[in-house]
């Protein structure tokens, strides 16, 4: 039988997670977004997202490229986000991947535009309140969402770069970015069990890359990651 990522665990009503004990992976409301056209890696990378996530999650997938999906302009995907409203027992997975900018963090294309830390955090609390909330934000310079006002006490924020570097692997033939390979692989792996918690995904996708950039001999990235309060122990599946 086919095992599918981030299904739900269920568990008492009575049972309070601990900082031994996971709290149970939600039933993911999610939006996707590859906000680049120029090239595949950022669909090749939402796609198998969506494969991971498997039939239990809602999904919206936004792209310039694929079939299937909405158009990846920031107004949209923003009234997505803040359309999301998961119920109990349910939280928000938000994954985007383009290319990003010194200062402005995510830059869709071809309209050119950045993704302020304020909208985004904005569009989260609309859409998420206080529900468990991960978001994984992949492209250079993608550190500035780690922080105040996105990072938040329900939110687990994965960048792929620190503020003030690049991230890696978005070249003519690439199939996957050195960070989305890295995480995608993190979150398929049988080896992280069943009690995985991001924190895990987190520090085996950072091992991955720095890997990889050694090998590359580039500027180490630095993946960045902020993991609220509430959500430390949260299982990834």
């Amino acid at each position: 039988m086919r095992r599918f990522l981030l299904l739900p665990i269920l568990i008492l009503a009575a049972c309070a997670a601990t900082p031994h004990q996971p709290a149970a992976a939600p039933r993911w409301h999610t939006v996707l977004v590859a906000g680049d056209d120029s090239l595949p890696v950022w669909d090749n990378a939402t796609q198998r997202m969506m494969t991971l996530l498997g039939p239990q999650a809602s999904v919206r997938r936004f792209s310039d490229r694929g079939r299937g999906a909405e158009r990846a302009d920031p107004g949209g995907v923003l009234r997505a986000i803040a359309g999301l409203r998961p119920g109990p027992g349910e939280g928000c997975l938000v994954f985007m991947t383009m290319h990003g900018a010194p200062g402005q963090g995510l830059i869709f294309a071809p309209a050119g535009l950045g993704l302020p830390p304020a909208l985004l955090d904005r569009a989260l609390s609309t859409g998420c309140g206080d529900a468990p909330t991960v978001a994984i934000l992949s492209g250079c310079y993608t550190g500035i969402y780690a922080a105040a006002p996105v990072a938040r006490p329900n939110r687990i924020i994965l960048t792929a770069a620190r503020p003030d570097r690049p991230s890696f692997g978005c070249g003519a033939g690439e199939v996957l970015t050195v960070y989305d390979e890295c995480l995608l692989q993190a979150l398929g792996s049988d080896a992280l069990g069943q009690a995985a918690l991001w924190r895990k995904v987190a520090s085996v996708t950072n091992a991955c890359v720095s890997r990889r950039e050694q090998a590359l001999r580039v500027q180490p990235s630095e993946p960045q990651a902020s993991f609220g309060d509430q959500v430390g122990s949260l299982a990834v599946r």
